[in-house]
C-alpha cells in the first residue's frame, strides 16, 4: 500500500464491519422465528369452536407473538438494507479517489480512462472540421463548373478559384493537426497501457487529404479536380455521417475495458479492506446500539450529500 489509509474510509469500513454483523445475526433470528411460525401453525386447534378456549387463547398469543417478533426482526433488516446500500455506495467512491495514490494497477486503469476521454474528444472535434472539408472541397468544385447562370470574368474565375484553393488548403492542413492530436493521445494510451495491456489500443483516425494533395491539385485539368475533390468531399460527409460513429463506438469498448479492468482491482482490494476490517475494527457490541449508531452515520452523510449539492447549485448560479 502506497498511501495510508485515510481515516474516513476506515471509519467507512468499520460501519460495513458492524452492518455485516447485525444482518449475520438479525436473518439468524429471523430464520428461528420462521421455524417457530412454523411449529407453533402445527399446533393450530384442529376443530376450532370445537376448541376450548384455553387452547385457542394459547395460539393465539404464541402466533401473535412470533408474527411481531418476525415484523420488528424484518424492519430491522430493511433498515441494515438502507444502510448497506449508503455505505456500499460512499465505499465505492471513497476507494476511487483513494486507489489511484495505493495501487499502481489502478491507477494505470483510472489514467487510461482518462486518456480515452481526452481521445474521444480529439476524435469528435474531427466533427467540425469535416464538415468545412466538405464545404470548402464542394466551394472548389462549383468554382470550376459554375451554375448556367453565372458566368464570371476569365479574371474572377481564376481569382474565385485561388481563393477557393487556399481555403481548402487551410481546412486541410487544420484537418492534419487535429489528426496528429488524436494520434498523439493514441499513442499516449499505447505507452500507458504496453505493459498492462498488450492487445488493448484505440482504434486510428480516419485518414483524409494532406496538403500535397491540396498542392497537387492545381496541376491536374479541371476534369480530374472535379473528380477528386468531390471525392475528397463524399470522403468527408461520410465521416460526419457514420464514420465518427463507428471509430468512438470502438473506443467506448476500449473505455469499457479499462473501466472493467479498474472495477476488479477495486473490487479485489475492497475484499482485502473488508477482512480487515472485521478482524480489527468491530468488538462485542449491543445490536439496537450499533444500529442507531450506523443510522446516525447515514443520516449525517444525507446531510452533508445534501448540503454539498446546495453548495455546488449555488456557486454554479453566481457563474
Amino acid at each position: 500500500m502506497n498511501a495510508p489509509l485515510p481515516a474516513e474510509i476506515a471509519a467507512l469500513l468499520q460501519d460495513e464491519a458492524y452492518s455485516i454483523l447485525c444482518r449475520e445475526s438479525l436473518t439468524e433470528e429471523l430464520d428461528k422465528i420462521q421455524d417457530a411460525k412454523q411449529q407453533i401453525l402445527t399446533t393450530r386447534p384442529p376443530f376450532g369452536m370445537l376448541a376450548s378456549s384455553e387452547a385457542r387463547a394459547t395460539f393465539k398469543t404464541s402466533l401473535r407473538a412470533a408474527l411481531d417478533n418476525e415484523a420488528g426482526l424484518q424492519a430491522r433488516l430493511d433498515q441494515i438494507g438502507q444502510i448497506d446500500e449508503w455505505l456500499k455506495g460512499a465505499i465505492e467512491r471513497a476507494l476511487q479517489d483513494y486507489l489511484p495514490l495505493a495501487s499502481p494497477d489502478y491507477r494505470c486503469c483510472h489514467e487510461a480512462c482518462q486518456v480515452v476521454t481526452r481521445w474521444e474528444h480529439a476524435i469528435q472535434a474531427l466533427h467540425e472540421l469535416a464538415v468545412a472539408l466538405a464545404r470548402d472541397a464542394h466551394a472548389m468544385f462549383v468554382t470550376i463548373r459554375p451554375s448556367a447562370a453565372v458566368k464570371p470574368s476569365a479574371s474572377l474565375a481564376r481569382q474565385t478559384r485561388q481563393r477557393a484553393l487556399i481555403n481548402l488548403r487551410a481546412t486541410v492542413l487544420a484537418m492534419d493537426a487535429g489528426i496528429a492530436g488524436a494520434l498523439e493521445v493514441r499513442k499516449e494510451f499505447t505507452t500507458l497501457c504496453d505493459a498492462q495491456a498488450d492487445a488493448l489500443q484505440l482504434p486510428e483516425p480516419p485518414k483524409f487529404r494532406d496538403a500535397a494533395w491540396v498542392d497537387h491539385l492545381a496541376k491536374l485539368s479541371d476534369a480530374r479536380i472535379c473528380e477528386e475533390v468531390q471525392a475528397c468531399e463524399t470522403e468527408a460527409r461520410a465521416f460526419c455521417a457514420v464514420g465518427m460513429i463507428a471509430v468512438l463506438r470502438e473506443g467506448g469498448e476500449v473505455h469499457e475495458a479499462c473501466l472493467d479492468a479498474g472495477k476488479i482491482i477495486l473490487a479485489k482490494y475492497w475484499r482485502s479492506l473488508r477482512i480487515h476490517a472485521q478482524s480489527h475494527y468491530v468488538q462485542e457490541r449491543d445490536l439496537d446500539d450499533v444500529l442507531a449508531e450506523l443510522s446516525k452515520h447515514r443520516a449525517a452523510a444525507e446531510v452533508k450529500r445534501r448540503q454539498s449539492a446546495f453548495e455546488t447549485a449555488t456557486v454554479a448560479a453566481l457563474r
